[in-house]
């Protein structure tokens, strides 16, 4: 069956192309290593056209292995740090910045007002709407916070 199809270099191109369009579907940072062995492959095929699809596929099998192991080595050496630690932590953003009670803390929980958003805050203490708090963590989308 696969005799009567042409795997020649435009395959593999396109197979490179579909790989990293499902890297950026479903990252997890080997579809695009597979990628890098199919345009190494589509490329070794445009210069030798004559390589046979089974060793096609076993190059393609090999350099997969390599680039994804090489990929995964050289990331886990040297992890991509963002220059926003805190960018997927909004809670982390606010600590140590002080907020005015918009809800009187009652029982240990109150809100505050950051921007336009209404934030739950807890607290070991009872405070006035009005009373000037200090946020020293989070605990998910609840700012912790003491009195200044």
């Amino acid at each position: 069956m696969l005799e009567n199809i042409e795997f020649n270099h435009w395959f593999w191109f396109v197979l490179s192309l579909v790989l990293f369009a499902l890297e950026m579907v479903i990252p997890g940072v080997i579809f695009m290593w597979l990628a890098f062995a199919g345009i190494a492959v589509g490329g070794l095929v445009l210069i030798v056209p004559s390589i046979g699809w089974e060793m096609q596929f076993i190059l393609f099998a090999i350099l997969g292995l390599i680039s994804v192991y090489s990929g995964r080595t050289y990331l886990r050496k040297n992890p991509i740090i963002s220059e926003d630690e805190n960018l997927n932590d909004r809670g982390a953003r606010y600590i140590g910045k002080k907020y005015k009670l918009e809800r009187e803390l009652i029982n240990g929980e109150g809100k505050v007002r950051i921007g336009d958003t209404l934030w739950l805050v807890r607290g070991d203490f009872d405070g006035e709407i009005g009373a000037i708090v200090k946020v020293v963590g989070s605990d998910g989308v609840v700012l912790l916070v003491e009195p200044v």
